[in-house]
């Protein structure tokens, strides 16, 4: 069973702060689902910041995307494995 961010019945506009910049996240997930999320990628921005502190906020953005789809992948090859194994 896939794990799913808490949701809301009504869509709520929360502010978050990535790479410095202000936007309004709307969507039907949580306010706290939305901050953690916010705070992860900040995180993200962060660490490949300090590995590449020439990149352009843009470049840094599409780098962190291409890490966490990545990361995405490799962790959804994981979960069909183990659920093969379960199914087995």
């Amino acid at each position: 069973m896939a794990m799913e961010a808490e949701r809301t019945l009504e869509p709520e506009r929360i502010q978050v702060e990535l790479l410095g910049e202000n936007f309004t996240v709307r969507g039907d997930s949580s306010r706290d689902h939305i901050l953690k999320t916010a705070a992860y990628l900040n995180g993200q921005f962060d660490d490949l910041q300090a590995r590449y502190p020439a990149l352009s906020h843009k470049n840094l953005a599409l780098l962190a995307s291409f890490h966490l789809a990545d990361e995405l992948l490799r962790v959804r090859k994981d979960y069909e494995a183990l659920v093969s194994i379960l199914d087995d």
